[in-house]
């Protein structure tokens, strides 16, 4: 970014500044810089970009009524906007490149950002639940008994079948929910009251386009109800839906 600056207000002559994150700085310029296109920025050009939208007008017929005198009309437009990124290497004509590219030109890899968060399930001994069921529960190293019982209340929850088992980890979009059998993780926030014998943690990630689901789902296993649990894992038709 520094040698950017410097180039732009050496070899243009205009003053410029750091950018914040996610900002774009428009620079004026009176210069004229001849460049070459790849192909992908060209391609990327040809894509239509349609906009849709709908207008009403009036047929100038004073007798009829409102509703036949107002007329929806839908207007397209094709409103294609070239963009890309311009590089200008040492020794090289200045060729204009699709985002894509770039990362392959620099030999970079994509930065993605991503959350995760080691989520606590605390497992309380109802007197309303079967006894024999919550010894079982209370087993916290039965990862295939916790494993497929999330399997069943996320698909109880996303019916639409985007819940996919990938046997050692749970998938919502993004999201990954797997069983988390350390001691002591990065990503956990303990709570001194809790009894961590009645504790299972998950560890869960996240993309930043998937936090709405990713806090839907979190707040459905903090919000666990043991009770519920037999009735889930006796429904086999929830349990063998949606694996891959």
């Amino acid at each position: 970014m520094a040698t950017l600056k410097g180039r732009i207000q050496s070899e243009l002559g205009i003053q410029c500044y750091y950018p914040a994150n996610n900002e774009t700085v428009s620079i004026p310029s009176t210069q004229f810089v001849k460049a070459l296109a790849s192909d992908a920025f060209i391609k990327s050009c040809m894509n239509p970009n349609f906009k849709f939208v709908k207008s009403s007008s009036r047929d100038g017929n004073e007798s009829a009524s409102k509703a036949k005198n107002l007329m929806l009309c839908l207007q397209v437009t094709d409103e294609r906007v070239a963009e890309g990124i311009f590089v200008m290497e040492k020794g090289k004509k200045a060729k204009v490149v699709h985002q894509d590219e770039l990362l392959l030109m620099l030999g970079e890899k994509q930065h993605i950002v991503q959350h995760a968060y080691c989520c606590p399930i605390h497992v309380k001994n109802s007197e309303s639940a079967d006894h024999t069921l919550v010894n079982n529960v209370l087993c916290i190293t039965d990862r295939c008994f916790w494993h497929r019982l999330f399997f069943a209340v996320l698909c109880d929850e996303f019916s639409d079948g985007n819940v996919r088992d990938f046997g050692e980890h749970l998938q919502v979009e993004s999201f990954h929910l797997s069983i988390c059998s350390k001691d002591s993780c990065p990503y956990r926030i303990t709570d001194s009251a809790q009894n961590k014998s009645e504790s299972l943690f998950c560890c869960c990630t996240w993309s930043v386009e998937d936090e709405k689901i990713a806090w839907k789902i979190i707040s459905i296993l903090k919000n666990f109800d043991l009770n519920s649990v037999k009735g889930l894992l006796g429904a086999d038709s929830c349990i063998n839906r949606g694996t891959s």
